[in-house]
């Protein structure tokens, strides 16, 4: 009677994520890593030393305790100063959900502009754009539905009829970003603020795989913090990341540091953050000069923890910098 009730919480899931009208963007733990993903405005832009090129990528399974098969997000972004205030880049996203692999891919590319005219370089605001495509594909024979459970033998049986209408099993959509970014950065001070905003599927593509008109709604996103540097080795990061989609909030917030070893151009990197009424995350790394390799884990505090034992989601993400900046007459960036 346990593996039915798990299995049936397993399909809610993934219909969760198939249906339409309650369609909501897939996201990370680690938002910071994701650059681009995060904000539009990210790309290429340069706040504090120059640098070449700038490759991320980050892997998140979760659901693995629940779900037949785990959910996974995948993402992997390049970008690079190009000319005088001028960012260009791109990412790619994959998302795959369940029993049905439900796809969800999303190939952008990604340029910012510097905004802001200031001679003393201490405030930065940049403004970006992407433009790219949204794919989605759906195996619906691996799926069960209601109709199929049969009562005769209290179990699901594939071989009935289901009954739902699932006419395409794969579309390709126009989709589109923007965003806005602002950063505070002077090396004299302790505290460097921040704050960013930005806006996912602006062009509302059609997600529907049944023939149907639905349409899927904007996400908004929020971040804000600060960097505080308390001493040359240790600097802490207080962030808030608020984001809306159809009705369904996330909120998160997070304390961060970053702790340099004497002499040596290694550091410890990590802290923990709560994803309001889902998530504990627990965080931890390390940094080479500006590279980064970070891990978290989610420790499920819904009310799915019954079914979960608290076992959430894994990431994992880097980032690497190439220093070798290219002849800019004036760089900036993140």
């Amino acid at each position: 009677m346990k593996n039915i009730i798990i299995l049936k919480l397993a399909i809610v899931i993934c219909l969760f994520a198939v249906a339409p009208a309650y369609s909501q963007d897939h996201h990370f733990s680690q938002y910071d890593m994701s650059l681009q993903y995060l904000n539009p405005a990210l790309t290429g832009m340069i706040i504090d030393e120059p640098y070449a090129w700038r490759v991320n990528t980050l892997y998140r399974s979760q659901w693995r305790s629940i779900a037949s098969k785990p959910f996974t997000n995948q993402l992997i972004a390049y970008d690079m100063p190009f000319k005088k205030s001028i960012g260009l880049g791109g990412y790619i996203l994959n998302n795959r959900a369940g029993a049905g692999q439900l796809n969800t891919l999303n190939v952008m590319v990604s340029g910012a502009y510097e905004i802001t005219i200031d001679p003393s370089n201490k405030h930065n605001l940049f403004g970006g754009l992407q433009i790219g495509i949204f794919h989605r594909s759906l195996n619906a024979d691996n799926l069960l539905f209601d109709s199929q459970y049969s009562t005769s033998t209290n179990s699901y049986d594939p071989s009935i009829i289901s009954g739902e209408n699932i006419s395409n099993k794969s579309i390709i959509r126009f989709d589109a970003n923007l965003g806005f970014y602002y950063k505070y950065f002077d090396k004299s001070k302790k505290v460097s603020p921040h704050g960013g905003f930005s806006l996912f599927r602006v062009a509302m593509p059609n997600e529907s795989l049944t023939g149907e008109m639905n349409r899927l709604p904007i996400r908004w996103l929020f971040t804000g913090g600060c960097d505080y540097k308390a001493n040359e080795k240790l600097t802490i990061s207080p962030n808030l990341m608020f984001m809306t989609q159809a009705k369904v909030t996330d909120i998160v917030l997070s304390a961060l540091f970053d702790y340099k070893f004497e002499s040596s151009k290694y550091s410890v990197v990590g802290g923990l953050a709560y994803r309001y009424k889902d998530a504990v995350i627990v965080r931890g790394g390390l940094k080479f000069g500006r590279n980064i390799f970070s891990i978290s884990y989610d420790l499920n505090v819904s009310s799915l923890k019954t079914y979960t034992h608290m076992r959430g989601g894994f990431e994992i993400g880097i980032i690497y910098i190439n220093d070798k900046p290219k002849n800019l007459s004036r760089m900036k960036m993140m």
